[in-house]
């Protein structure tokens, strides 16, 4: 059996709210619960605040793939190479 220990942050994105998920005779002290949930919370700041680089856009022409890059204001074609 388990329990569910909701929780929420105030954060400067709004409200964080997660769960842990424990077994029922669960041995963590509040300060061991406190820090999960803080980690949760601080991974959860690190991916709102470092999102993947965008893929950049690609189109292919006659078997040859192009990546879409901005040069001086214009998109412009460069061969992508791999």
């Amino acid at each position: 059996m388990t329990i569910k220990l909701d929780f929420e942050f105030q954060t400067p994105y709004g409200v964080f709210r997660d769960a842990l998920h424990l077994p029922a005779a669960h041995s963590y002290t509040q300060a061991q619960i406190a820090e999960m949930q803080t980690e949760r919370l601080s991974n959860w700041l690190f991916a709102v605040e470092n999102p993947p680089a965008p893929e950049p856009e690609t189109i292919e022409i006659d078997g040859v793939t192009y990546e879409q890059v901005e040069i001086d204001g214009q998109i412009v074609l460069k061969p992508v190479e791999g």
